[in-house]
């Protein structure tokens, strides 16, 4: 016999006959012999790819609230599921391709029971229908409930029996506002510098004459930016993992924030809430957490808000009534405004407003300023609406507009509207062909607010191009820098001579200026630079009788602030800043 075969045949007994092998190892186990080696611990790294039991059922959601139809309508039946399924795409941009399956369970007798399962490509989807139609008011007697499934067993699991919440302890902070008991009313600044990101170091200073006090000096306080609230009770810092805020005489740590990649925050105008903002990640097609509302007191998260787009949200996004009792975001052709009581639509459904281009909250009343765009030979409209009962109190139609920005005095009895003019316009052939204007004028639509009969709105024709508008805070002058022939001018218009606004004076400035900053306190206007390469001026006007009391150099000016009583103007010039 061929000893290669001997030997095959033997390697073959040994594997099938007693487990002894040719060098007389013995790999059975001893009699009595107890595996206690578990799974996860011998195949932890695929254990870890098992199915948990709601896999893939992210994606699926169940809409309760739905008309109950008969068996024998199927026509309205059918209409039922049409109406739905174009509500889900309207409120989650997806195609009729991105459903993998839908269901309306019937009665024995054939008619629906009033809800049914959709399930999607991707969990996004259903995230998003979820966050526009649950309490969608779906028609007079039907509004709509939307939960994912496999919320259904957390909901099951909870107790029947109501269990009171335990009581957060109440933590002592001291007073946060205690520079208000300064007899010499100090104002404080933060300044965040450093050698190598320009954030190293930050310090808090009292604006003490002669020379700075410094209140608090700290290491590495903020990663790349910080922010007052608007009344100076929190100072707000950024952190990779998030926000924090710090407050009272020794700046100790208020709360946190848990947000990652932070990019910036807005406050509300009584400090009650903040709203912070992160980028879309790259490899999320929707990020459910890009903005997200919380409330400072109770450090509770309120309400978070999709972001589907590359570019950066924008804390502006979000915008306030003066009372924090509402706030809106523009989404097309509507303005969904919310209600801080429940933090739910108002009405339960966005207000609704076709060719809606931006808005605008009054300072200090629940009024809503909006533009509509020219759709076609339909005029642009202005329009001033009540919030609280969805009216408008005042519009006007516009023709040939591009544009229109909102300029508010703070006092809310004025309103500005400057806008923009074309005298011919020039269409592309195609839907998506580009647009071309000629003969670009503009001028100021003003909206008087100081009657309560009514709101006449007032028309002043600017015929040069306009680099930047603003109010006197408290009183009815209105500042218009324009340019023309390389020449910058500054123009001062007042509502006093029986309501009607009219230029005032006009004067020519030597150097060219782009920002319009007021004192707090009125009287006193800066026209300046921003952004400078090189060098950048300042104009200091007394409105009081239009006379230039200084026109001074400025190297490398960023940007101007105002101290609240209008006493100091800092100049600031921005360097190597760290940006996220």
């Amino acid at each position: 016999m061929d000893p290669r075969k001997r030997s095959s045949a033997s390697r073959s007994d040994t594997h099938h006959h007693g487990g002894h092998y040719e060098n007389g190892a013995d790999y059975r186990d001893p009699p009595g012999y107890v595996d206690d080696i578990k799974d996860d611990e011998l195949m932890a790294d695929i254990l870890k790819e098992e199915p948990g039991k709601s896999a893939g059922m992210e994606s699926v959601i169940i809409i309760d609230g739905l008309p109950v139809v008969p068996a024998e309508q199927k026509d309205r039946q059918e209409k039922l599921k049409n109406v739905v399924r174009k509500l889900i795409i309207q409120h989650t941009k997806c195609t009729q391709s991105d459903f993998l399956e839908e269901v309306y369970p019937v009665e024995e007798d054939g008619s629906t029971k009033g809800f049914a399962f959709f399930e999607f490509t991707e969990p996004e989807f259903a995230k998003l229908a979820i966050q526009g139609m649950n309490g969608y008011k779906f028609d007079k007697q039907h509004t709509l409930a939307v939960d994912l499934f496999i919320d259904f067993d957390k909901y099951a699991s909870y107790p029947d029996e109501w269990e009171e919440p335990a009581v957060r302890p109440f933590k002592e902070h001291g007073n946060l506002r205690y520079w208000l008991e300064s007899e010499d009313c100090y104002d404080q600044y933060l300044l965040i510098y450093g050698s190598h990101s320009g954030c190293e170091e930050a310090a808090v200073y009292a604006n003490t004459p002669v020379e700075p006090t410094q209140l608090e000096h700290r290491d590495h306080w903020t990663d790349y930016q910080a922010i007052w609230s608007p009344l100076g009770t929190y100072l707000a810092t950024f952190h990779q993992k998030g926000l924090a805020l710090w407050g009272g005489k020794e700046h100790k740590q208020i709360t946190r924030f848990a947000h990652q990649h932070v990019s910036d925050a807005m406050f509300s105008p009584k400090e009650r809430y903040i709203l912070t903002i992160r980028p879309k990640p790259d490899f999320l097609p929707v990020d459910d957490q890009s903005m997200i509302l919380w409330d400072v007191v109770t450090s509770a998260k309120k309400k978070a808000f999709s972001w589907d787009s590359k570019e950066r949200p924008s804390a502006s996004s979000v915008k306030w009534s003066p009372d924090e009792n509402f706030f809106g975001l523009m989404s097309k052709d509507a303005i969904n405004i919310y209600e801080t009581e429940t933090f739910g639509l108002q009405n339960k459904k966005s207000h609704s407003i076709p060719g809606l281009a931006d808005f605008t909250w009054s300072p200090t009343q629940n009024y809503l300023a909006y533009w509509v765009k020219e759709i076609t030979d339909i005029p642009a409209r202005l329009g001033l609406m009540d919030v609280t009962s969805r009216t408008d109190v005042r519009s006007k139609q516009l023709f040939s507009v591009t544009d229109c920005q909102f300029y508010w005095q703070k006092n809310g009895e004025y309103m500005a509207v400057k806008v923009n003019r074309y005298k011919h316009i020039k269409r592309g052939k195609g839907p998506n062909a580009p647009v071309e204007y000629a003969g670009l004028y503009y001028n100021l639509e003003i909206f008087v607010l100081t009657t309560k009969k009514e709101v006449p709105v007032e028309s002043v024709e600017i015929r040069d191009p306009i680099i930047d508008i603003a109010w006197e805070p408290n009183g009815n002058k209105l500042v218009v820098l324009t340019v023309a022939e390389s020449v910058t001018s500054v123009s001062f218009y007042s509502g006093r001579l029986d309501h009607k606004f009219e230029l005032i004076k006009k004067i020519p400035l030597r150097h060219k200026v782009d920002r319009i900053s007021w004192s707090p306190m009125g009287q006193f206007v800066v026209l300046h630079t921003s952004a400078s390469s090189s060098v950048g001026y300042l104009v200091f006007i007394d409105t009081a009788d239009l006379s230039i009391l200084a026109d001074v150099e400025h190297f490398v000016l960023s940007e101007v602030q105002w101290d609240p009583t209008g006493r100091y103007l800092t100049a600031i010039t921005m360097g190597n800043n760290k940006v996220i």
